[in-house]
Parts: C-alpha cells; structure tokens; sequence
C-alpha cells in the first residue's frame, strides 16, 4: 500500500512542468532581485523560442510597452524641470514595466508550447505549496502563544489578534495582501478544475490571513458564480464557502466581522456604536457550564478554580493570612496581566510611526496641514479621500488630464519609494525625489492614517491603486489603454473559458487596493492562468484564438 502511495506521488511530481513551477515561484518572489534573475534565466533558456515581432505585436505585451511611451512623452514635455533624482525615478519606473511585459510574453510562451496536463499539475503544486505554508504559518504562531486561537489572543501586548493575518507568509513571502490573493486565485482555478476539496483548501488559507478587502472582493465573485456560472456542485461549494466565512467572522474572529461592519458605515457616512457587550463577573464565569464557554473563557474558569483550591488548602493548613500582602499580590497579577494583554505597538511599528510623523512636521507646513485636514473628510477611508484628490487633481490641472503627471508624480510605487521614508523599500536619501503634485496628495493621505494608531494601517487607508495610478500618472490615455488592450483584451479571450473570467473579476477588483502592476506578483499568475484556461479551452472547442 505505502509503496504504491510513494509511486503515484512520485509518477504525479514526474509529470509536473517543473520549469513553469520554478518561473512562478521566483518571479513572485517579495524580492525585486530575484524577480529580475526569474525573468532574464527564461529568457536565456527560452531565447530560440524569443521572436522580437512576437514580442511587439503580443496584445498584452503592447500594453505594456504603451504605458512606457506615455511615460517618456511626459518627460519630452517636461525636459525643462528634469533633473537626475528624477532620471532615476524614470528609469526604475521603466524597468517595472518592462520586466513584467517580458514576464507576460515568457508566460504566453510556456503555455502554448507545453504539455497541457503537466502545467495544471505546475498550477496545481504551487497553489497547494502556498496554502501549506499558510498553514504553517498558523501553526508556528499556535505553538508560540500557546493557545489554539490567534485571532482572539490579546496577550503579548496584542502583537496577533486582529492582526494575525499580518504575520502570515505563503509561497512568495510578501505581505497578506498578496498571500490572500494568491489564496483567492486557488479557490477560483480548484473549483473550476473540480478538485473542490484543494479549493476547499484555498478558501480555508483566505480565512486565515482574512485580508479584509480581499475577502470582500472574493465573496462578491463567489456570489456572482453562483448566481451566474456553475452547477449544482459548485454552487453546493460556493455555499459551503459563504457559511465557513460567516463562521469564522462569528466564532473564529468576530472583531474582524466589526473591522468590517464599521468600514461599511464609514463609507455610508453613518457613525458606527458596537452593541454593549454583558460583562461576566469570575463567580458567573465559574458557574457557568463548559459547554457554553470559549475557549480563552474555559482557560480563565480552570485558573480561577485551580486558585479557589489552593486558597481553600491554605485557609485550612494556615487560618492566619496577611491580607496586606495578599491584596499586593493580587494587585500585582491584575497589572501584570493588563500590561500583557493591552496594545503596544513593537518598536518597529513605533519607530515607522514616528518617523512619519516627524516628516509631516518638517515637511508640511501648519497652514498647510490645516488646509488639508479641512478640506476632506478624514474620518472616512483613505482611498475614499484619494479618489477624491484624484478627481481634484483633473478639475485643477485640466491640461494634465490627457496624460497624466508623469511616471513618479501623483500616485504608485515608485512615487513612494522615492520619497526616501522607508515605504516600499529602501531609496538612497541623497537622491529622495517628492514632486508637489504627490506630496499635497497621495503621499499625505497614506501619512495621516499611518502616523497614528497601528489599527489605521489597513488596506483601506492608503492610496495604493493600480486605478489610481492609470489615470493620475497616465491620464485619461493611460486609462484608455489599460482598458482596451489590457483589460478589454482578457474579457474579450474570456468568453467560452472556465475560470478566465472569474479569476480577471478578482484581478480587476485587486487593482483597487494596491499598484500590482509594479509589484510584478500576481499580475504574472492571472495572466499564466487566463492563458492556461484559453488554451485549455481551445482544445476542447470552447473558445477561440
């Protein structure tokens, strides 16, 4: 039995397109460096295959190289304020769209010419490998804190609870916004492929790192397959799905459930109060049946009862008790145990903050910041006031409107990056660019949240917006493009496909929350899997070239 195990495994890796699986490994790497030897050892190993009027004439491909053009016809037009810090914002800018664009014509490459069964199985394994580092993840945090739910865990200092999803780490190593997409991406290909109980799996790995717009976007999509593309088994799973969400929300981690409640308010512009919650009182605790208890309640009730016991042994052998130290010792363990459990941010979080709140001071004016912080809602959502700012930003500058600020002027990456302030990576200080455009934009919204309280460091607070970028670095021909031949491109190729379309709803969705296209990430996965699915769907007469 064990040895025909081990020869269907070692028969199922054998069958596994290995180079795909490594490509997709190395090129979503967190590391920029590793991105960059991902992309040029495929070009090296694929360079017979490599046809420079295949390259250029390659949809995608062209998007790509367009938004270049747009970015080097802005900086014709503003030769005049060029300097050198900017050159080398111009030119990391450009490496980031040209890495990805060869990415995208190596991917489309190792598709069509390679073994249909043996890239599900790549696909396969590199989901499955991601999830279970997920879970690994998990685990090592359990096995840290002692105690079976993270989510709930207030103690040291409150480094996990709401924010255990932070400390999850998948098959890239990059944040949990990445981590949870990935995720995402497996529940949608897995269902699609019928392999339910892998996407069952996926679905479980989303839960855990609980990335919160993630989430959000996935459950939508799962509700538009349901209503729209499935059967009877995959709207059972889509079901099952939707009731392990509203598990984990109630019982896993409910103060996610009111993370998410409140953010909804917020954009309503309606106040959210949280119900009052019945304090229990230790002699309640203690009557209390187990079966009712959780599972951080059933842990306090065996403490208090262990010390009744021991007081009770006590009293019998030694009557005589000094009270004064007794009430210092029970002093003593309640300031202990709320020193413990309260919120403390770690000193890397304390010294991000302080940094950032040192800049606004340095940087921003007191009529300045004023004017700001009276001009927009700020008890609102960080991206709801950049959008705002972006919609400013056209009315203000009309003539910009057509294409854009620049690479590095208004809102992405590398505006960030640049800025020298540790967001995004490390940037030489001496060669620190800030254009005005950004700083009284983007760059002070995502500042705001992120000098204050670490529960303002959210997704929702911050500019970071693939959409955003489009159109304020790009203009309204950035946008265009994106549209037709990127976007429009894919939704087109769709039609017939399984999981193209889904999967580019939750691309399209991604782009809200993040600059993915200079991440080079999971751009590179849902182009391989669209392009996995199309050909897929070519052979069996579903689609079309």
């Amino acid at each position: 039995m064990r040895a025909s195990v081990v020869d269907n495994i070692s028969k199922w890796l054998r069958g596994t397109d290995w180079k795909l699986f490594l490509f997709l490994v190395l090129v979503m790497n967190v590391k920029l460096v590793v991105k960059l030897a991902a992309v040029i050892a495929i070009l090296v190993l694929e360079r017979r295959s490599f046809s420079l009027r295949s390259f250029l004439l390659r949809p995608p491909v062209i998007f790509y190289l367009l938004m270049i053009a747009v970015a080097l016809i802005n900086l014709a037009i503003q030769y005049r304020h060029v300097h050198m810090p900017y050159l080398l914002v111009m030119s990391m800018g450009i490496l980031l769209w040209i890495v990805p664009a060869f990415a995208c014509y190596q991917v489309f490459g190792l598709v069509q010419k390679g073994d249909q069964e043996k890239m599900h199985r790549a696909a396969s394994l590199f989901f499955l490998v991601h999830i279970a580092l997920v879970f690994t993840s998990l685990l090592l945090i359990i096995f840290e804190i002692g105690t079976a739910n993270p989510y709930t865990y207030k103690g040291l200092n409150q480094k996990y609870y709401i924010s255990t999803g932070d400390y999850i780490r998948g098959i890239t190593f990059d944040d949990a916004v990445t981590t949870a997409m990935i995720a995402g991406f497996g529940v949608l290909y897995f269902l699609y492929r019928r392999r339910f109980f892998y996407s069952l799996l996926c679905m479980t790995g989303v839960l855990i790192i609980f990335s919160n717009l993630t989430t959000i976007f996935l459950l939508l999509i799962l509700v538009f397959i349901f209503i729209f593309r499935s059967d009877k088994v995959q709207k059972s799973m889509v079901f099952v799905f939707c009731c392990m969400f509203i598990v984990f929300i109630t019982t896993v981690s409910p103060q996610n459930n009111e993370y998410v409640v409140s953010f909804v308010y917020k954009m309503i512009g309606k106040p959210y109060y949280l119900p009052p919650v019945k304090v229990i009182t230790k002699e309640e605790l203690k009557q209390m049946p187990d079966s009712l208890l959780s599972f951080e309640q059933y842990r306090e009730k065996t403490g208090l009862l262990y010390i009744d016991s021991i007081s009770n042994v006590i009293k019998t052998i030694a009557p005589v008790v000094d009270t004064t130290v007794a009430t210092r010792t029970d002093t003593a363990v309640v300031i202990q145990k709320k020193i413990f459990n309260e919120y403390r941010p770690t000193e890397q979080v304390k010294e991000k903050e302080n940094r950032f709140a040192a800049f606004l001071s340095e940087r921003y004016a007191v009529g300045q910041k004023d004017s700001l912080n009276k001009k927009y809602d700020w008890s609102k959502p960080g991206k709801l006031i950049a959008a705002k700012q972006l919609a400013g930003f056209y009315r203000e500058h009309p003539s910009e409107k057509w294409l854009g600020a620049g690479l590095g002027n208004f809102s992405s990456r590398i505006a960030f990056k640049s800025a020298a302030l540790g967001i995004g990576g490390r940037y030489p200080a001496k060669y620190a660019y800030l254009h005005p455009y950004f700083v009284d934009g983007h760059l002070y919204v995502y500042l705001y949240y992120h000098a204050q309280w670490q529960i303002n460091h959210t997704a929702a607070n911050t500019p970071d917006s693939t959409y955003f970028q489009l159109a304020g670095e790009y203009g309204i021909i950035g946008v265009l493009i994106f549209l037709f031949l990127y976007a429009g491109y894919f939704s087109w190729r769709s039609r017939g496909s399984t999981f193209a379309l889904p999967v580019l709803l939750l691309m399209l969705a991604a782009f809200f929350v993040e600059y993915w296209f200079e991440r080079i990430s999971i751009v590179v996965l849902f182009e391989f899997l669209v392009f996995l699915d199309l050909r897929t769907a070519h052979k069996e007469g579903r689609g079309h070239e």
